[in-house]
């Protein structure tokens, strides 16, 4: 509601009002410097707006823990930032898991989405031995795993073929229509993927909301 984000006293994003609904899926689409990664780190509390507010269920943003408000969502930013020790696939998407009490068997998640994603040749790899592509989709199965009431995905099809992107197509369409979890992802390719897994389409340039499109 009226949020307003200055840098050196420019605005650089700027959204008066726009809701996000429970178990539908957001597709913010725009080119290079947007705005699209700056909205997603306002609205997973990495950075605050110089003013207006952000509501989660009612509550203003700012005034929710972040411990609290990160138990509800799971966020995968463009830049994944490795653990410093060498992990095995297994043992990152088992430390995933770890941050959300309301996951009580991680075993079996692991072995769920291991299945779902086809990455059970992964599982005993290290972390350091993967591809950017391979290395992408084991963050996104981690995050995918961990059964949030939100996921959002900073460029959605980044490190991604053709063939993963429909695999992620139908992987987000079963979690967003049946489990009900709410999907707000950016891309710069939103062709890529199928207008009825997009609930929303929203186009930003220049750090406002330039169209808004429902499938």
């Amino acid at each position: 509601n009226k949020v307003h984000l200055k840098y050196k006293n420019e605005n650089i994003l700027k959204i008066n009002n726009f809701d996000i609904h429970r178990g539908a899926a957001y597709f913010i689409n725009g080119n290079m410097a947007a705005g699209k990664t700056t909205l997603l780190n306002l609205i997973t509390k990495k950075i605050t707006p110089t003013s207006g507010e952000i509501l989660y269920e009612n509550e203003n943003l700012l005034e929710i823990s972040k411990n609290g408000f990160l138990k509800d969502i799971a966020y995968v930013e463009q830049e994944f930032k490795a653990p410093w020790w060498d992990s095995t696939v297994e043992k990152f998407i088992n430390k995933v898991l770890d941050k959300y009490k309301h996951i009580k068997d991680s075993k079996s998640k692991i072995r769920n989405i291991s299945r779902t994603m086809d990455i059970k040749h992964l599982v005993n790899l290290k972390l350091s031995s993967l591809t950017p592509g391979e290395l992408r989709w084991v963050v996104l199965a981690a995050n995918i795993a961990a059964d949030t009431k939100v996921l959002i995905i900073d460029e959605i099809e980044q490190h991604l073929g053709p063939y993963h992107i429909k695999q992620l197509n139908k992987i987000l369409y079963r979690k967003c229509n049946y489990d009900g979890v709410t999907i707000i992802a950016s891309t710069q390719n939103k062709s890529l993927f199928r207008s009825h897994l997009a609930s929303v389409i929203i186009t930003l340039e220049k750090g406002k909301i330039f169209s808004v499109r429902s499938s």
